[in-house]
């Protein structure tokens, strides 16, 4: 497991109990909030998720489609901040 995986692995989670989707059919490349998995409020809350369960502080400047819109851009983003 990369810490990558890892991260991918606790969002997907987070999200799927979240929103009651099916984890397979959840896809890491798969728009959550341009694709209406995730609204507005559901993006809130996963922002203050991220924020705890990585011990990370997110600006709203960073709260941008190319930072959050999907698993994959969301694991990148914490990567990044965590500075691995």
């Amino acid at each position: 497991w990369g810490i990558n995986m890892n991260i991918a692995e606790k969002i997907k989670k987070y999200i799927t109990e979240s929103v009651s989707i099916q984890k397979k059919h959840l896809k890491n490349d798969e728009p959550l909030f341009t694709g209406g998995i995730i609204d507005s409020l559901g993006h809130i809350k996963l922002i203050c998720f991220i924020e705890k369960e990585f011990g990370i502080s997110i600006r709203m400047e960073e709260i941008t489609v190319e930072n959050f819109d999907t698993i994959s851009k969301i694991s990148g983003f914490i990567k990044n901040k965590i500075g691995d």
